[in-house]
């Protein structure tokens, strides 16, 4: 189930205008997120193109993930994509006012707010991007700008 960070990102997502149902082209991405050869399960994984709107996912048990783009539409824009996982999620509550825990941020600044990692989408195909993080360096556990 998607936790309120991802909700409120795929909202976000949903509200930028100039794309419709068919809106532009993207493709397929999955893949898995570990950290220390470890699956890192609800990690928070986002692509951000040079230009247009970003896609996210949140990694399920095993860190699986698909990427969203929007309403429905699963993948990201083709091109050089700019890649931030974070674990961060503030507290939050379900519609029906049961709470969802938050989680504290264990993924090094430089794979987040200082990313260095980036994956080439590949137009029409189904993209596999695995991430393999390690566990050291610094932690921003502020979590400002998430």
């Amino acid at each position: 189930m998607l936790k309120a960070v991802v909700r409120l990102a795929l909202a976000c997502l949903l509200v930028v205008p100039g794309c419709g149902p068919s809106g532009p082209e993207i493709a397929s991405v999955v893949g898995t997120v570990k950290m220390d050869g470890k699956p890192l399960p609800h990690a928070i994984v986002m692509f951000v193109p040079q230009g247009g709107r970003p896609s996210v996912a949140e990694a399920d048990e095993n860190g699986k993930y698909v990427l969203q783009f929007s309403g429905g539409r699963k993948g990201a824009i083709p091109g050089l994509n700019r890649v931030e996982i974070n674990t961060f999620a503030p507290m939050g509550y379900e519609v029906d006012g049961t709470v969802i825990p938050g989680r504290k941020e264990v993924v090094p600044a430089r794979y987040n707010r200082f990313t260095t990692l980036e994956f080439e989408v590949q137009p029409g195909k189904k993209n596999i991007a695995d991430f393999d993080l390690e566990s050291s360096g610094k932690v921003i556990a502020d979590n400002a700008g998430y």
